[in-house]
């Protein structure tokens, strides 16, 4: 929890991602972590990480991955198995950059070779 806050308070980290924590042992506290520092939510990342996750896996179900947002970052938790991370981080991260750019944070630029982000078409 304190390495989140220093990591979006005195780092300005527009963007902060864990991996970890998020299952349903007891020692698995990260969702808790990141809402007791969150000022809002995002339920859609957590939403569509069990969704992509439940393509490969039946006990996605038992995941609670989740996002929120404190002040201008936006802080997202990935599970911890590392194929699932990638699974999932491929699935969310299009979202990220536009997240990003509608809380006047610094405009993220991505390799569209690896994953291209999503960004509406201005008028």
């Amino acid at each position: 929890e304190s390495t989140i806050k220093e990591l979006v308070d005195k780092e300005g980290c527009c963007l902060v991602v864990t991996t970890g924590g998020t299952g349903p042992a007891k020692r698995d506290v990260t969702p808790e972590a990141t809402e007791a520092v969150c000022d809002r939510m995002m339920p859609g990342f957590g939403e569509l990480m069990r969704q992509e996750s439940l393509k490969y896996v039946p006990t996605a179900i038992l995941s609670r991955q989740t996002a929120g947002l404190r002040g201008s970052s936006l802080i997202i938790n990935l599970p911890g198995k590392p194929k699932a991370i990638r699974q999932c981080l491929d699935a969310v991260f299009p979202a990220v950059p536009y997240c990003i750019d509608l809380m006047d944070g610094p405009y993220l630029e991505c390799d569209e070779s690896v994953i291209k982000p999503f960004r509406p078409k201005s008028k």
